[in-house]
């Protein structure tokens, strides 16, 4: 019982520390990202050592080219070159931030990888966090409801 109890502290005191929906991100992060106003945007959190990011990517990256939303990828590895010969390898099509110095994955704080957040007008409007079936297909039905 004790475990269980600690476990469910743990887990919603790490949610808690997560950018969550509604809340406004800060004005350093949103000059870095660059979002254009009244555009929805997908950022995609991924490292190349994520299982489920590798799969989740490939579909990430056709909802790009089917031109659905706009996709801003965040690679978390601590060397770039990891990240980049990430990217390479699966031929992605979308912009890739290198978050080197940690400041977009301190300051949305995914309590699991990927993540996906869903943000317009720098407000988070949805998070998704852990692997998904069918990521595309949720993604594009997602989009259609925000929009």
């Amino acid at each position: 019982m004790f475990k269980k109890t600690l476990s469910a502290l743990l887990f919603s005191s790490l949610t808690l520390m997560a950018l969550e929906t509604g809340e406004t991100i800060p004005k350093d992060i949103q000059t870095q990202l660059n979002m254009e106003e009244d555009k929805v945007y997908v950022l995609n959190f991924f490292a190349s050592w994520c299982k489920a990011c590798k799969k989740e990517l490939a579909l990430v990256n056709k909802v790009h080219n089917e031109k659905i939303t706009n996709i801003i990828g965040i690679n978390v590895d601590k060397k770039k070159e990891e990240g980049e010969a990430f990217v390479q390898e699966l031929e992605l099509q979308f912009p890739v931030i290198y978050d080197e110095e940690k400041a977009l994955v301190e300051t949305f704080s995914p309590i699991g990888f990927p993540a996906v957040y869903y943000v317009k007008n720098n407000k988070v409007l949805h998070t998704i966090f852990g692997a998904v079936d069918n990521i595309d297909e949720q993604i594009a039905s997602d989009i259609k409801e925000i929009k």
